[in-house]
C-alpha cells in the first residue's frame, strides 16, 4: 500500500467516525427524521415512475454530497498540517 493509500486509508476512517458521531447526536437524528420523512411522503404522493426519478436525484445528490464532505475534510487534514508546521509546531 502507497503512502497516498495509507493516508487515505486513515481519513476515510477519521471520516466515518466523525460521520457516526454526528449522526448520534440531536441534529443528526433530526435530520434523519426528516430524510425518512420525505422518503415517506415522496412514497405518498409521487406515481411510481416519479418515485424512481425523485429517488435517482436523491441517491445523486447525496453521492455528490458525500464526495465533496471527503474532500474538503481531507483538506483540512492538511491545512491544520500546513498552519501548525507555520506556527512552529511540527518540524
Amino acid at each position: 500500500m502507497t503512502t497516498n493509500e495509507q493516508f487515505d486509508f486513515f481519513v476515510s476512517n477519521l471520516l466515518d467516525d466523525a460521520v457516526r458521531d454526528f449522526k448520534s447526536t440531536e441534529q443528526g437524528k433530526l435530520l434523519e427524521s426528516k430524510l425518512d420523512k420525505m422518503d415517506r411522503d415522496c412514497k405518498d404522493i409521487l406515481a411510481k415512475d416519479e418515485q424512481v426519478f425523485a429517488s435517482e436525484c436523491f441517491d445523486l445528490i447525496s453521492d455528490v454530497s458525500g464526495r465533496q464532505e471527503a474532500y474538503v475534510y481531507r483538506r483540512g487534514l492538511r491545512d491544520c498540517v500546513v498552519i501548525l508546521k507555520e506556527l512552529g509546531v511540527l518540524a
